[in-house]
């Protein structure tokens, strides 16, 4: 069988290997990653191959799990991987297409056909070819173990600072600058308007503040997520207000920073309301 791994970053036998989804790169997955030099994940994500019926909207794409991580494996996750025993796995992918010195997995990591790998078993493994194998234990906020599934569902459903809390980062979207319907700039404030990935997991509706990065510059940014009830449109947009910045970044593909949730959205009865709440939300934002 064909086993796709495709190497972001500098090739090299890593000193330590990260093994997981890792989707989000959240404050669990840090403690990992503070042990390793290199992470080994799976594209697209392994639930929407075994399940075929479900779709899973990603914290972090590829692209943007390069930002996080120096040296990144990428297996290209199929049926045919799905259907590897947990030893196939091991000796097929980490150890002839890698070989690192030492491994780290999270207490919950489960590989091989029918999840039939389990730390138990991969630790002997480990001990048959002399690979030092750290077990990490779970990582809790206020109430439970960090997991990528809670931190969608805060985002999705409008608890965005935990989000932030339990990602130990901004929320970081890598999209591309496509032509809007410049209503931005007819009213003041001319906007980034920007495409995602399918899979990329867009946070609700909502007025954010945060920061775009393009070209080793970073920019405050206002950011709006929604469907423009103001102006009837019916499709959702992401866009972003630059402060300080006078160019054109049409056709570019920059880095966007959500910091915090501000405000729902909302329609207002004229263009003079609505420019005086931008107004009030940068203040608020930014104190300027």
């Amino acid at each position: 069988m064909t086993i796709t791994l495709t190497t972001y970053g500098l090739k090299k036998r890593p000193k330590s290997l990260g093994l997981g989804v890792f989707d989000g790169i959240h404050i669990g997955h840090q403690g990992l990653l503070a042990q390793c030099d290199a992470l080994l994940t799976f594209n697209p994500h392994p639930v929407t191959i075994i399940q075929n019926h479900i779709t899973v909207e990603r914290l972090t794409t590829i692209k943007e799990m390069t930002h996080y991580v120096d040296l990144l494996y990428v297996l290209e996750f199929n049926k045919n991987v799905a259907n590897l025993s947990a030893y196939d796995f091991l000796n097929l992918v980490v150890l002839n297409k890698i070989n690192p010195e030492n491994i780290v997995i999270g207490y919950d990591y489960y590989f091989g056909k029918n999840k039939e790998g389990t730390p138990t078993l991969f630790k002997e493994w480990a001990q048959q070819h002399n690979i030092n194998l750290t077990i990490v234990d779970p990582i809790k906020n206020e109430t439970k173990a960090i997991k990528s599934k809670s931190i969608r569902s805060e985002i999705k459903q409008g608890d965005f600072d935990q989000a932030i809390k339990d990602l130990g980062h901004s929320y970081l979207m890598i999209g591309h600058v496509i032509k809007g319907d410049n209503r931005g700039k007819s009213l003041g404030f001319p906007t980034a308007n920007l495409e995602f990935p399918d899979e990329k997991l867009i946070p609700q509706h909502g007025v954010y503040k945060g920061k775009i990065s393009y070209e080793n510059q970073s920019y405050q940014a206002m950011i709006y997520i929604g469907s423009k009830p103001t102006f009837n449109a019916t499709t959702t947009s992401v866009e972003a207000f630059l402060l300080d910045f006078n160019g054109d970044l049409y056709n570019k593909t920059v880095n966007l920073f959500i910091e915090a949730y501000l405000r729902p959205e909302k329609q207002f009865q004229s263009k003079e309301d609505l420019v005086n709440q931008i107004k009030t939300d940068i203040h608020a934002a930014f104190n300027t």
